[in-house]
């Protein structure tokens, strides 16, 4: 191959100056320490920190050091689980060579792929990647594998003057590209240049506590302005005045709430990797619950990614041996034979199952082609949509084609009753969803070697292969879970509009419309319109990444929580966009797969609903707990209020509140949010993201179970008072509270005790322990200023 002469070395340099290098437009890394440190900031955390001033300055040792442990743990926790997620760009970077074949002042030279230049002629032949986009100049038997961009399984034969993409990779023959766009310019760089563009959007559930940190600082701010005065009004000193108020308004803050929420989210993330759904971003285990429509591919997600041929049709009702061996030459898988005689598909999957096929027609299919030899093969082409191998035997020169059914009906020699009788029977397959092969075949080709064009021509129909791929076991039965649970599914499929049907009605997505949308039905509808048709559309067929990115943002916009999967580089936008980014483990890019918040390892829909379920079981968990720290909290202070009010002796001394938080804080809230799963929790509706956490019921159960029981320790107070010690009398509220709060938990809970988890079992009997060696050893009697008298 003669090579063009390429650019000058001064003329590459001066472009390079002006288009500067080809490299992708990443985020610059963060150091560890700046990452770390970017988790701190938040309203919660801001009032833990204030909170642990002042313990200090009041000399509160203890107090201030465990909430300064449970920011820093917090912090910790997040900047794990952030490090590992914030790699969603750099997998980009893989797809970039790092030294490519250039022409420079008419010598070849390998050269750092950064340094190519629009105008550059570079070099590439099989198992290297394209460097940055540009025309082919001169090409041999050249094959790329565009299915990151296209979603094509089948490498795309490339042709004079034909387009090829940065990150593509040539699997057959060589050519020479010219560049013509390099770095952000490319379709790469654009795709990466939006995703550095596309902010994560704040969880729900992140959004609700940004909520609550607010009320619970307003809280504190009330208290203690309330508080000075009715002390000073009661002739306290001031500095005790001024003491009680800063202690209530920092009693008022839940300080374990933050280390509860991330080591259930943690636990949560473990489960669901257990149930083959990897976290990256942790936070996304909260919005999984909350998700209430579903955009899913088709093609290994719902189905099962495993072509099956199910039905053939001949002119003469029965299968040629030519149509055999068009089957089997050229074609690019091959079989693996497992311990129970069936076979594994190495390859793809829509020749793999043309060669069982072929193999259980006629098991010596193979020693049959031994007796010839292929002389050239043509790949697939997205133009003429064939797939052709010219075979010799005993000199004489054939050609076997495969591919579209209208495209080899159009090459055959047909009269008009047998082209409309192929016809009839190509829709018949089509209307059943089938993925139809046809297959040609010409014998006696001339010993001159000609164009494609001209050898797959004026050939001879064979027949029709219909192949299928069926629907995942269980998926109907997961689509209706996701149905009962208020989910809508849209699939989204590049595929024709009749096999989508198909394949919808076998699993039962259809709920009431059978109309379909394709992608050019959307580029049709203005946003409007679209969110019109998609209340009643269900189906999204001949799709592409773009369609789906759209889809998304415009749901987004309406309020809807959105799940997107996706498994190729152009999907990585969308999951990036989506509220939880669903990549495919099996099938998917690792661009998709950082984009993402999830990945599920086995492609499967059933996967993803049980990963909602999760989600939703944490959820109900999460906020079990936030009742309960709230609850328990506002009993605390509502005893130290109602004492202050009523001018009764201190109820709780200060070292006796902090071992309360300590205790009753900590582990109990973190058994409500890490408890088993409930059967129930599919049965009900996507919670409504737009309700603030606390509602107003739930507020009122709050300060009802709070209040009450802080009015009822309160009155046992002042009975005890007259007729014990008020250290005993201290000693029976304090323990009363203890126990008191572990009842609430079990009451929140809200489950059956049979279902109680160890965990939680654990947690009640060893709390129980600890209050009862408080009460009961000298030491801690004597800490604690505990009477028994």
């Amino acid at each position: 191959m003669t090579a063009p002469p390429g650019l000058t070395a001064k003329e590459a340099s001066a472009r390079l100056v002006i288009e500067g290098q080809n490299t992708l437009p990443l985020h610059a890394d963060k150091s560890p320490l700046i990452l770390l440190l970017e988790q701190f900031p938040s309203i919660m955390n801001g009032l833990l920190l204030a909170a642990a001033i002042f313990s200090f300055f009041f000399s509160d040792l203890v107090d201030g050091l465990f909430i300064l442990a449970t920011i820093l743990l917090n912090g910790f926790f997040s900047f794990i689980q952030e490090y590992k997620a914030e790699k969603s760009l750099q997998a980009l970077v893989t797809y970039a060579p790092q030294e490519v074949r250039v022409i420079r002042d008419r010598k070849e030279k390998l050269i750092p792929s950064t340094q190519i230049v629009p105008g550059d002629v570079v070099i590439v032949s099989e198992g290297d990647r394209i460097p940055a986009d540009g025309n082919l100049i001169k090409v041999t038997s050249l094959e790329i594998d565009e299915a990151a961009f296209t979603g094509e399984s089948l490498p795309v034969s490339k042709e004079l003057n034909a387009t090829c993409l940065m990150g593509t990779l040539v699997t057959k023959g060589h050519g020479i590209l010219e560049i013509e766009k390099t770095g952000v310019k490319t379709r790469f760089g654009q795709i990466a240049k939006t995703l550095t563009t596309i902010s994560s959007n704040k969880t729900p559930l992140g959004k609700q506590l940004s909520q609550l940190g607010k009320m619970l600082t307003l809280l504190a701010l009330i208290i203690a302005a309330l508080i000075v005065p009715l002390g000073l009004w009661r002739g306290n000193p001031q500095t005790t005045v001024i003491l009680t108020a800063i202690s209530i308004a920092v009693a008022a803050i839940p300080e374990g709430l933050p280390l509860v929420l991330t080591i259930a989210l943690a636990i949560g993330t473990s489960r669901l990797a257990r149930k083959k759904a990897i976290v990256r971003k942790m936070q996304a285990v909260e919005t999984l619950g909350a998700i209430n429509i579903l955009l899913v591919d088709k093609t290994g997600t719902l189905t099962q990614n495993n072509m099956r041929l199910k039905q053939v049709w001949t002119k003469t009702g029965v299968v040629p041996k030519e149509m055999l061996q068009a089957a089997v030459l050229g074609n690019t898988a091959t079989l693996a034979m497992k311990d129970d005689n069936s076979f594994d598909v190495l390859g793809d999957r829509t020749d793999g199952a043309l060669l069982l096929w072929a193999r259980q027609q006629d098991p010596e299919i193979r020693p049959l082609l031994e007796e010839g030899k292929i002389t050239d093969e043509f790949v697939f082409d997205t133009v003429s949509k064939t797939v052709s191998t010219i075979w010799e035997q005993a000199g004489v020169r054939s050609i076997f084609v495969r591919g579209a059914p209208e495209a080899i009906i159009e090459r055959s020699l047909l009269t008009t009753k047998e082209r409309e009788e192929a016809e009839v029977e190509y829709e018949k397959f089509a209307k059943q969803g089938l993925r139809v092969i046809a297959f040609g075949y010409r014998k006696g080709l001339s010993p001159t070697k000609a164009s494609r064009e001209a050898q797959e021509k004026e050939l001879t129909l064979l027949g029709f292969a219909g192949l299928y791929d069926p629907p995942r076991v269980g998926v109907g039965t997961a689509i209706k879970q996701a149905h009962r649970a208020g989910i809508k599914t849209i699939m989204v499929t590049g595929d024709n509009e009749m096999t989508a049907l198909t394949i919808a009605r076998e699993i039962g997505l259809l709920e009431t419309s059978q109309e379909v949308i394709t992608g050019e039905d959307l580029k049709n509808l203005s946003d409007d319109q679209l969110l019109l048709t998609l209340k009643r559309v269900q189906i999204v067929a001949r799709s592409k990444p773009e369609d789906k990115l759209r889809i998304a943002t415009l749901l987004q916009r309406q309020g809807f929580i959105v799940g997107v999967t996706g498994d190729g580089v152009n999907d990585a936008l969308v999951l990036k966009k989506a509220d939880v980014g669903i990549a495919m483990g099996e099938s998917g890019t690792d661009v998709a797969k950082e984009a993402s918040d999830i990945i599920i390892t086995d492609d499967n829909f059933q996967t993803i609903i049980r990963a909602i379920e999760e989600g939703r079981t944490i959820y109900h968990n999460i906020l079990r707990a936030i009742l309960y720290l709230l609850m328990t909290n506002l009993s605390e202070l509502a005893l130290v209020i109602f004492a202050t009010a009523l001018n009764l002796p201190a109820i709780l001394l200060p070292t006796q509140i902090l071992w309360i938080n300590l205790v009753t804080d900590g582990f109990p809230a973190l058994a409500l949010a890490t408890d088993s799963n409930s059967d129930a929790v599919l049965n009900d509706p996507p919670r409504n993201t737009r309700l603030p956490l606390i509602t107003s019921r739930r507020l009122w159960v709050i300060v009802a179970g709070g209040i009450g029981l802080a009015l009822l320790l309160s009155l046992i107070y002042m009975i005890l008072l007259d007729f014990v010690s008020l250290t005993l009398a201290r000693t029976v509220i304090f323990d009363g509270l203890i126990v008191s709060h572990l009842v609430l938990a079990l009451i929140i809970r809200g489950k059956s005790l049979r279902t109680i988890s160890p965990f939680f079992l654990i947690t009640i009997l060893l709390t129980l322990l600890a209050q009862g060696a408080v009460t009961f050893l000298p030491f801690s009697q004597k800490l604690f200023h505990i009477g028994l008298k």
